[in-house]
């Protein structure tokens, strides 16, 4: 028995040495497809096969407040001024902290530009939308965001992030409940 062991040890060494993984890979494919089962082609087809693809990676997906659409990115080192409020915009849409539904969104971009699609996820329209502003005038943003947040509900603008990202876009502080009604 020990020497029957050792006989296919040599053999299948010789087989490794003599042929490529992939002709092994394709052999034992070829076996398989021929219908041939045994406990040897399952182990080979176990530790050759399998062993050759790569094993498929989850998506990391980051999360709302780390992402920013490529747009926006670009104008990191470009535009700095830029950047920061359509940063800004960018997390406060992609959230659903202002606009929330796609609709308006698709109507803010249409506003924008007459070939802006209207057939996309909101992640996508979103990104549409930060590529047409970021081909804009920074005034002219400035004015598009202060616009979409002055329209923005007031139950929420006590919100310090809200205030916060209102400051960095507009350069103002948004005003008191108090204030508002004057």
């Amino acid at each position: 028995m020990k020497n029957r062991v050792s006989l296919l040890a040599t053999r299948i060494a010789a087989i490794q040495e003599e042929f490529s993984k992939t002709e092994i890979r394709e052999a034992v494919k070829l076996l398989k497809g021929q219908g041939s089962t045994s406990e040897a082609q399952a182990y080979l087809a176990r530790d050759w096969v399998d062993h050759g693809s790569k094993p498929k990676r989850k998506r990391k997906t980051k999360p709302i407040e780390d992402q920013r659409s490529k747009a926006v990115l670009d104008l990191a080192q470009k535009d700095p001024e830029k950047y920061a409020v359509l940063s800004e915009f960018d997390i406060l849409l992609r959230k659903g902290s202002i606009l929330p539904e796609v609709v308006e969104l698709k109507m803010l971009g249409k506003s924008l530009s007459k070939t802006f699609s209207s057939k996309s996820s909101r992640r996508e329209v979103i990104s549409k939308l930060m590529k047409v502003l970021a081909e804009r005038p920074l005034p002219e943003i400035r004015e598009v965001v202060g616009d979409v947040l002055s329209t923005r509900k007031s139950d929420i603008d006590d919100s310090d992030y809200y205030k916060l990202a209102q400051f960095i876009i507009t350069g103002k502080a948004p005003l008191a409940q108090d204030e508002k009604r004057i």
